[in-house]
């Protein structure tokens, strides 16, 4: 029995690293071209599973084609993961991203398939036995009814990106992780902090931001706020790094972990992730993240 569902995106990266991006007048030369798993939910789930947490996976479809297959192949070396619920349609194309990744780690990215992919409906029977659902919002109306579904049975939604205090799935949010860098995209000039109480106060949950390697901020479900710093690492590659963020913080609360311990563990799997290429394809092992999270400091 999966002591959390992931549920959201599955699909596949081609990352292609280009020493910079191509313009109208420039060509980019790649230095590498591979395929990974990709998918908010399918990195999460993978991290979590190579860390001997029993997870379940669905979301969108996938297909019967050859990155489905691959992929399929990729997801089903992970004994802890279980994919009776992914969907899979013949005829169906399989989602994927091409993801154009910078010296620095930074990325520009295309995505195929993922918003037009049927999607897998999550029941309460799917739920059975779950104490977290770790939920991605890349969709449509599903992800909402996720998190009733969840709230609805008692199963804790942890769910990233969720920075609109108008979004419908906010108010289900057990636990929201957001990236600072998104915030300041989509609301330029925003004060964070006061972001991140709002988000506090209208949801009742814990928020959680991150900000590269600046400090990450906590805020708990009673309204106090702490903050660590990340340790210094050379990035790769960024991609994931959110998903690696969320996996680390439900494995510590899983754990029976208070909340500052667990987030530490979180920064620490972070920070490990952005030093290797593809968002799960290397996931850390547990003893990797705990030395790693001893470098965290209170920031």
């Amino acid at each position: 029995m999966a002591e959390v569902f992931a549920y959201g995106e599955v699909g596949i990266d081609n990352i292609i690293r280009v020493p910079h991006l191509p313009t109208l007048e420039l060509a980019a030369f790649p230095t590498s071209d591979t395929y990974h798993i990709g998918g908010a939910a399918a990195n999460t789930a993978v991290t979590l599973a190579a860390w001997g947490v029993r997870v379940r996976l669905a979301g969108n479809a996938i297909g019967d084609d050859e990155r489905g297959r691959s992929l399929r192949q990729w997801l089903s070396a992970h004994p802890a993961l279980d994919l009776s619920d992914l969907e899979i349609r013949s005829g169906l194309a399989t989602p994927f991203c091409r993801i154009l990744v910078l010296p620095d780690g930074e990325r520009a990215i295309l995505v195929f398939g993922y918003p037009q992919t049927p999607k897998t409906s999550l029941t309460s029977a799917m739920l059975d036995g779950a104490r977290f659902l770790a939920l991605d919002l890349y969709g449509g109306a599903e992800h909402a009814e996720a998190a009733r579904t969840a709230r609805a049975v008692g199963v804790k939604t942890v769910v990233g990106d969720v920075i609109w205090p108008d979004h419908s799935v906010l108010p289900l949010a057990d636990i929201a992780t957001n990236s600072a860098a998104f915030i300041r995209q989509e609301f330029p000039g925003a004060d964070l902090l006061a972001h991140a109480l709002e988000l506090r106060r209208i949801s009742g949950g814990i928020v959680v931001t991150t900000d590269g390697s600046n400090p990450v901020h906590v805020v708990d479900r009673d309204g106090a706020q702490f903050w660590l710093q990340p340790p210094r690492v050379e990035v790769v590659d960024a991609t994931g790094a959110g998903d690696a963020f969320k996996a680390g913080l439900i494995y510590g609360l899983l754990q029976g972990w208070e909340l500052r311990q667990a987030a530490r563990w979180a920064v620490a799997a972070g920070a490990l992730k952005v030093g290797r290429l593809g968002a799960s394809s290397q996931p850390p092992g547990v003893e990797e993240v705990t030395a790693m999270s001893e470098r965290v400091r209170d920031g």
